[in-house]
């Protein structure tokens, strides 16, 4: 009499194949439905179990060509699931997690954004401008896709395990936000969950901010989530600091944001300076001077839209003189794209120049050293 392990538990049925007996021990084939739907395929021999399921791993492809397996090797097992549909592979809606294109493609490769709005209001806000304009406020907002928070959070975790299985974000990291400052009071606890899910599935982690005391909170709740600062080697918090508080209406002010990534980088974590837009030249000077030896990397970029405050003669001096600045502390600066298109699409060529696909987490932390590097002369 033929022999099956057959079973059904709530919504979820096990299908197998006549029980034989391998070098191993007892051998069949099986098939999982839940829901009235085949989500996985599988064989146990012994004490090895194999099997694909209904995850990002997998193509409906595979899951069709399974199933035609079954019916000319296991037929008796194809006889009872025959008739009993796929489950559809999950693929992301990209309503958390999506790939940055444009100028917040220079930025980041991999970027999450829950909300849209920022009560920092500050002047020079893109966002308030283009396509976001028509959602933008003072008040953030739970972007209109998800449902509440619950359901936000649930969306990235399925999002972010699609993506590790499918492509290349856990070498680039995940950035936070483009849409708004992630660590406001009104957002910060989703920032939280995420981060903390994404550095347990080993994805770094960068924030950008004008938040001081959000920015501290962050550290300290991800501390007490993780039992210590151990795995803060794959989080960097970058804080934008262009010295003007006063065009920053109700974000922290300038000299304490640079307190808070003294303090976050003693602590262990990668800091990186977001000066964009790069309002006078002088300030920027006086805000390079004043985070050498605890900010790991410069983002420095100019005004988008609207009169250019830069002078393209005063910047093409200005640069090397900040770039070895930079790498004289042992730390690396990416001058953006606008910089080079204001000089022409000259650019500056030094060790402490780096480019857009540069990796934060690969910096080597040796402060300082005092040799001079050698003038680098632009290049067209």
């Amino acid at each position: 009499m033929a022999t099956y392990k057959d079973w059904t538990q709530g919504d979820e049925q096990c299908f197998t194949s006549e029980v034989g007996i391998s070098p191993r021990g007892e051998y069949y084939n099986y098939v999982i439905v839940k829901g009235g739907k085949i989500v996985g395929f599988g064989e146990e021999q012994g004490n090895y179990a194999g099997g694909i399921y209904a995850s990002p791993e997998f193509s409906t492809e595979c899951f069709k060509h399974e199933k035609e397996r079954l019916k000319t090797q296991y037929p008796e097992l194809y006889e009872k699931i025959k008739d009993i549909p796929l489950a559809k592979i999950y693929k992301p809606a990209n309503k958390a997690i999506y790939r940055p294109k444009g100028k917040a493609g220079e930025y980041a490769a991999w970027a999450c954004n829950f909300y849209t709005g920022c009560s920092n209001d500050c002047q020079y806000c893109y966002c308030k401008r283009g396509v976001l304009s028509h959602v933008w406020s003072t008040t953030p907002r739970l972007k209109k896709c998800f449902k509440d928070a619950d359901d936000a959070i649930e969306t990235f975790r399925k999002e972010l395990d699609y993506y590790i299985a499918n492509s290349s974000i856990q070498n680039r990291g995940l950035f936070f936000s483009f849409t708004t400052d992630p660590l406001l009071d009104e957002t910060g606890g989703l920032t939280v969950e995420a981060a903390e899910y994404a550095i347990r599935k080993r994805v770094p982690v960068q924030i950008l901010t004008k938040r001081a005391d959000g920015a501290l909170r962050f550290v300290e709740c991800l501390s007490q989530m993780f039992g210590g600062i151990r795995p803060f080697h794959k989080i960097a918090i970058g804080f934008t600091l262009t010295g003007f508080d006063e065009l920053e209406t109700n974000a922290s002010l300038t000299e304490s944001r640079i307190h808070a990534m003294r303090t976050i980088h003693a602590l262990g974590l990668r800091t990186f300076a977001s000066i964009e837009p790069m309002l006078d030249l002088t300030m920027t000077e006086d805000i390079v001077n004043c985070t050498l030896g605890f900010c790991d990397l410069y983002k420095i970029g100019l005004l988008s839209g609207g009169k250019q405050p830069i002078d393209p003669k005063n910047l093409f001096s200005f640069i090397p003189n900040i770039t070895n600045k930079i790498g004289n502390a042992g730390a690396k600066v990416y001058w953006k794209k606008s910089v080079s298109e204001l000089l022409d699409g000259a650019v500056y060529s030094h060790p402490a120049a780096v480019d857009d696909g540069y990796d934060i987490f690969s910096i080597n932390r040796q402060w300082p050293h005092n040799r001079q590097q050698p003038f680098n002369p632009f290049m067209l």
